[in-house]
């Protein structure tokens, strides 16, 4: 327990120390103790004697109580000393030392949680305006927030609530900033103070970096206090995703909704609605485990063409903020697919697999095109490309081709005979780029069979129990050897049967990028004439194709989506007229989506209103507080503005020296006094 800086002006670190002043009636103790009562025999050589002694009684019980009284304080100045005492910390007014107090407000959107009659933001709020309210007048006050990113602030009243994450790193830097000698104003201060109010969130405080909370330990005093609570429950929507990559209009589209309980007890009767365009379509009662999941499908047909919107709304808790989540997705008429091919044939078999019999009643269009032509085609209205057997690519068709993938768009490639290794190698092979990985020597032996590695890719994963679909016996008579980059971060579709990787993926910005190892036509032949797979024939190559199309187009609706605190992913090249974001206020800024919900966007004139979806990041909904034992030593946690004085700050050791000096100096004189009077010489 400590004393608190608010009501106090003299305080002490260590309170329970001050039990130990009990001892200091053990010299009186001792005292009374010691006297003993005697029978009294009468002689007459002490009946002078005492006489004589009356005479001096006096003096020498002022002696004796002299001695008693200097031995009570000597235990008194030895135990407030351990009890560290300390004034200029507790910030009162009139204090002589200086400070400037750093206060940081958690304002995460876990803060919105509601205890009780008010949120744990309006309690630190509370507590932050009492410990200001103790300013001196020669001190210095500095607001800042906890917060992604952080900011600075004229008062705690204008602390208000965020809807992103906390960010420790990033607001360790600002205080250390603030904290900075950087001019007159800020050198006067002999002491200095870093206050936290937080809820101590697991998820922010158990990643701190330790150097930081070092650097700052040197030159200031660190404090939290714990606004949270520890076994605080939590129920969030997760995820929600459409079950197929792209919508069509008059299809059947499935959308999985996941929601999670993040506290130690189940839900039981929780119920959740579907939204479509804001309304309620559908509702569902469901119960979720403690500390588990639960999926839930809704099914919906869009009558229309453009952006739609679908949303998932549990019922409300103490924390309502991520009880919901949206999605915006584009409708179309059919999905758009561009086929390149370094001769036209090249591209056939792909767009025969798309698009069989080529009706107009297939869900997907695609497009073949030549090499040639590759250069004067605008990607834009295209939903994935699929290359096959081109031989190169310019750096201007590299360059869209990135462009294109990072805003979202999809891109397949089948290698073949015409591929120039070197010019894809330049392409490719770097981090940053299409696709992390080289393409090495052409293998010439003959592989009849498929790994699908557990079927644990997307692409793969639709053949799981269908073993006679023929994607394990494929045929496979020449290919490239793929090389990874280093540190690459690509997944490994399936293999060949010796190991080698036949298709892989990667993440290229907001787009999907996949690569398989040999050609998609009977058209690439080795110098026998023989080509280098049947596989464009074999009944695998269909749902294969489709599934690429499908995992590879799926980066188009992630381009529809974002969370809190990231810019809308709007093409670089449109012209904005208008943002109406979810609280109605009207922008032109991308960047300015600080509140959850749908953004409605008019980009060209002829697009209409596209829709974009922000949500809240749900690893803030997590509200289990972080292990004592995993926070910084440095920082004394407080569940109150009671914050303990032992951060070994220079204002605490200044009055614990006082005490321990005059202790000593009074064991000193006591000691002397106690000799004298012994001897009589007093």
């Amino acid at each position: 327990m400590q004393m608190s800086w608010i009501t106090l002006g003299f305080g002490f670190g260590s309170l329970a120390m001050l039990g130990w002043l009990a001892a200091a009636a053990a010299p009186l103790a001792i005292h009374l103790w010691s006297r003993r009562r005697y029978r009294e025999v009468p002689w007459a050589a002490v009946t002078f004697l005492l006489a004589a002694m009356r005479k001096n009684s006096r003096r020498i019980q002022l002696q004796q109580w002299l001695l008693l009284a200097m031995r009570t304080l000597l235990v008194v100045l030895v135990v407030l000393a351990v009890a560290k005492p300390y004034a200029e910390e507790a910030g009162v007014v009139g204090s002589a030392v200086p400070t400037h107090r750093v206060v940081v407000i958690d304002t995460s959107f876990s803060l919105g949680y509601r205890d009780a009659d008010k949120t744990r933001l309006a309690r630190a709020k509370e507590q932050a305006a009492k410990l200001v309210a103790s300013q001196g007048p020669a001190d210095k006050l500095t607001v800042l927030t906890l917060a992604d990113p952080p900011r600075e602030l004229a008062s705690v009243e204008a602390v208000a609530p965020t809807q992103g994450r906390a960010n420790l790193a990033a607001t360790l830097d600002l205080v250390a900033a603030a904290l900075a000698p950087g001019d007159d104003s800020t050198r006067r201060f002999e002491r200095q103070e870093v206050i936290f109010f937080t809820d101590l969130q697991r998820s922010t405080w158990e990643s701190t970096s330790a150097e930081q909370f070092t650097a700052l330990a040197e030159k200031t005093a660190l404090a939290a206090v714990d606004v949270g609570t520890p076994d605080a429950a939590n129920l969030a929507v997760t995820d929600l995703d459409a079950a197929t990559p792209f919508v069509t209009v008059g299809a059947e589209v499935a959308f999985d909704a996941t929601l999670h309980e993040f506290g130690g007890a189940p839900r039981d009767d929780c119920t959740v609605e579907f939204l479509v365009d804001d309304v309620v379509v559908e509702e569902k009662s469901i119960d979720v485990p403690a500390g588990g999941d639960v999926t839930l499908r809704f099914s919906q047909r869009f009558r229309t063409l453009g952006s739609h919107t679908v949303a998932v709304r549990a019922a409300g808790d103490r924390l309502e903020l991520d009880n919901t989540r949206w999605l915006a997705l584009p409708v179309d008429e059919r999905l758009s697919v561009l086929c390149v091919g370094g001769q036209r044939d090249d591209g056939k078999y792909i767009v025969d697999a798309l698009s069989p019999g080529g009706g107009d009643e297939s869900p997907i269009q695609p497009r073949l095109a030549t090499e040639g032509e590759l250069a004067e085609i605008d990607l834009a209205p295209f939903d994935c490309v699929f290359l096959s057997n081109v031989a190169q690519l310019t750096a201007d068709e590299a360059e869209r081709l990135e462009r294109y993938v990072r805003q979202g768009g999809g891109l397949a490639i089948f290698l073949g005979d015409e591929v120039l290794a070197d010019a894809y190698n330049a392409m490719f092979g770097r981090r940053e780029s299409l696709m992390p990985v080289q393409l090495g020597e052409i293998a010439t032996e003959s592989r009849f069979g498929v790994d699908p590695l557990g079927y644990r890719h997307p692409v793969v994963a639709p053949f799981r129990g269908r073993e006679r679909a023929g994607l394990l016996t494929t045929p496979v008579r020449q290919y490239y050897r793929l090389v990874p980059a280093d540190s690459a971060e690509i997944e490994v579709a399936a293999t060949l049967v010796n190991g080698d990787p036949l298709v892989i993926s990667s993440q290229f910005g907001r787009g999907r990028v996949v690569l398989v190892a040999t050609a998609g036509s009977l058209a690439s032949v080795d110098a026998s004439d023989e080509p280098w797979t049947t596989w464009p024939a074999w009944p695998s190559f269909l749902p294969i194709v489709r599934e690429m199309l499908n995992y590879a187009a799926g980066g188009r609706e992630s381009a529809f989506q974002t969370i809190v605190g990231t810019p809308l992913p709007i093409p670089t090249a449109t012209t904005l007229l208008e943002i109406i974001r979810p609280d109605g206020r009207t922008t032109l800024v991308a960047s300015d989506t600080d509140v959850s919900g749908i953004y409605a966007v008019r980009r060209n004139r002829a697009d209409g209103v596209v829709h974009y979806a922000v949500n809240v990041d749900t690893r803030e909904s997590d509200l289990a507080q972080a292990d004592r034992g995993k926070l910084p030593p440095q920082l004394v946690v407080s569940k109150t503005t009671d914050v303990a004085s032992d951060s070994g700050s220079a204002a605490s050791a200044a009055w614990q020296s006082p005490f321990l000096w005059t202790a000593l100096a009074l064991l000193l004189v006591e000691m002397c006094l106690a000799w004298l009077f012994g001897r009589g010489v007093a």
